[in-house]
């Protein structure tokens, strides 16, 4: 300080400190008399450690003498800071930029964590609650629980008693680890299956019991998943909205709506044609709808590796989003082997979050207001509802088959995933009636179709779509889509690489050795759409083969099917054996290597 002044306010902290840190050394006090940086350097890491040691001892944070969250440490950084600032401090600031940044990306918890549960828990929590307090809740219709939950969030009696476990849901755990760690500790609660208002407001209710709403500590994020809550997705945000005390909570959390948009299930039922276009769709009602309350909204996309869950390359997955959703903030999952794949190494993973960032920053710069005029617009939605109506009923003429589930558990060693303790749930949803396919995930559904290289999921019915608008005369529509529409050409790029990756002759092997010759006819009715969808899809890119313009990633695929051939041959085999009693641990070893291998030499299988 003989050399260089300090600022009043970094002087009066120290002071501060002195007081509340009795624990440093009193020869540190005499040392650094004259280093007040150093000193406050040394009141930090004493206050880190002390942090360090309530959160071991599960303590109440104290103010002055530990850190509840990243908040408090950086704002001793950037007092330091200003001070360096004003006093020719200008060579040690990139050193504290640097660790500001890190702070405010991890935190002191590295990861923020998200909590999501299932609409119908909520409901039978609180059918419980109001069956206690002697007022009808179960069995209620959707709109008159609406009201219930309206009316008790207007008020502020307690509903649950004190004792009360909320039924086992996270909320009590949700509070105390913010109590512990922080509010950034747990930021997000998403309730998934939501088909309205409802659903989220049950949420809220049972989150206000617990104490997480004063002030909201957490988002509630509806999870939209099936075909008719993304086709009713406009509904549900803004019966949403118009409830008065959840428009608080919103508020209080800076005019911000996170909603989530769910791949897998809608593909499952619709195909990818008409899951791709319904979610384009949603995004857009929700963007309406959000305009109209005036706040913003936060689009989660629930991505999976395959295509068939919204898989493909991220930077211009994000660039053919609607325009005015990626309003400088974007989520979405990274799932599976996606995760190895692209951050399993650090340069790889730099070059990732780049082209995320990059593609982020463009999305909301230069993509905020439609770039195509309204006749085209109009003109190109018509159309792309043509082929989707028609991709949606090739797609349920196939799955509605009622040999299909029979075909697919034959075909496919989707009975052997559960052995590979590598799924983040079980294969089936509980409470699933036997073998059927209704209350498969899924995921194994499309890990199932990956494995025998038909990969119905990432294709299946554009074929019957493309053919239908052609027939429409709609053909200068669907040229004029592929050059000027980002998101018709990125989804034909997709799947484009999907059918690179089908291989019937292979799947005829898997057919011909395990299914019995009653349901092969279904494998015919997949040939004659893969045979479709190959003529309209080149036709409408202008190619001769698949990925003519990607000449590497296509002689990558040869090489790699060279080695997957006889895997598949072996596979083919293991199964028939292991089906017929040939059970035992090194079969079973055997089967799963030869699933791993087929995964990993596919890539992008979950």
């Amino acid at each position: 300080s003989r050399l260089s002044g300090v600022s009043q306010e970094l002087v009066a902290s120290i002071d501060e400190d002195v007081a509340a840190l009795p624990e440093i050394p009193e020869h540190h006090r005499r040392l650094n008399a004259e280093e007040p940086y150093r000193f406050k350097a040394i009141c930090i890491r004493q206050k880190l450690l002390l942090t360090q040691l309530r959160v071991a001892a599960g303590s109440p944070h104290v103010p002055g003498r530990d850190y509840l969250d990243w908040r408090d440490l950086c704002r001793d950084l950037e007092m330091i800071r200003r001070s360096l600032a004003e006093n020719k401090g200008d060579l040690l600031m990139p050193l504290l930029d640097d660790l500001i940044r890190a702070l405010a990306c991890w935190g002191l918890h590295l990861a923020t964590l998200e909590v999501r549960e299932h609409a119908a828990a909520h409901h039978a929590v609180l059918a419980d609650l109001y069956d206690r307090a002697g007022q009808a809740y179960r069995g209620l219709p959707a709109r008159e629980r609406l009201a219930v939950l309206e009316t008790e969030l207007a008020g502020h009696r307690p509903l649950a008693p004190r004792e009360h476990r909320l039924g086992g849901l996270a909320f009590d755990s949700i509070r105390r680890a913010q109590d512990q760690f922080g509010t950034d500790v747990i930021d997000t609660y998403i309730v998934s299956m939501t088909r309205g208002a409802d659903d989220v407001l049950a949420a809220v209710v049972l989150a206000r019991e617990a104490g997480l709403l004063d002030p909201p500590t957490i988002g509630f994020v509806p999870l939209l998943e099936t075909l008719g809550e993304l086709r009713d997705a406009g509904r549900v945000i803004d019966d949403l909205l118009r409830v008065p005390a959840y428009r608080s909570i919103v508020a209080d959390r800076g005019q911000r709506q996170e909603v989530m948009l769910g791949y897998s299930d809608s593909n499952k039922e619709a195909g990818v044609t008409t899951s791709q276009w319904e979610i384009h769709r949603a995004q857009r009602r929700i963007l309406e709808v959000a305009e109209r309350h005036r706040v913003g909204v936060v689009f989660f996309h629930g991505r999976g590796g395959t295509v068939g869950r919204g898989g493909g390359p991220t930077h211009e997955a994000i660039l053919s989003l609607p325009p005015g959703s990626v309003d400088g903030s974007v989520k979405l999952t990274e799932q599976g082997e996606v995760i190895s794949d692209k951050y399993g190494l650090p340069r790889i993973a730099q070059e990732n979050l780049e082209l995320m960032l990059a593609a982020t920053l463009e999305a909301t710069a230069l993509h905020a207001k439609p770039l195509v005029a309204e006749g085209d617009r109009r003109r190109w939605f018509d159309a792309m509802d043509a082929v989707s109506t028609s991709a949606f009923d090739a797609y349920r003429a196939l799955v509605a088959n009622p040999g299909l589930a029979d075909f697919f558990l034959a075909s496919t060693p989707v009975d052997q995933l559960a052995e590979l303790h590598l799924g983040s749930r079980p294969s089936r949803r509980p409470g699933g009636q036997g073998d059927g396919l209704e209350d498969l995930r899924a995921i194994p559904w499309v890990f199932g179709w990956t494995q025998s290289r038909q990969i119905v999921p990432g294709w299946y019915g554009l074929g019957s779509g493309l053919e239908a608008a052609r027939h429409a005369g709609l053909e200068e529509d669907l040229l004029s889509m592929r050059a000027g529409w980002r998101f018709f050409s990125t989804f034909l790029s997709n799947v484009e690489m999907t059918l690179a990756k089908t291989d019937l002759g292979i799947a005829r092997r898997y057919v011909e050795g395990l299914v019995p010759d009653r349901l092969w006819y279904l494998l015919d009715m997949i040939e004659t759409e893969h045979r479709r969808t190959l003529e309209h899809l080149l036709w409408v890119t202008g190619q001769d083969h698949l990925l003519e313009r990607a000449p590497v990633l296509r002689r990558t695929l040869a090489v790699r099917d060279s080695y997957l051939r006889p895997i598949h041959d072996l596979q083919v085999s293991l199964l028939k054996r292991w089906r017929e009693g040939g059970q035992g641990p090194d079969a079973q070893r055997a089967l799963l290597l030869t699933i791993n291998c087929i995964a990993a030499g596919l890539r992008n299988t979950g």
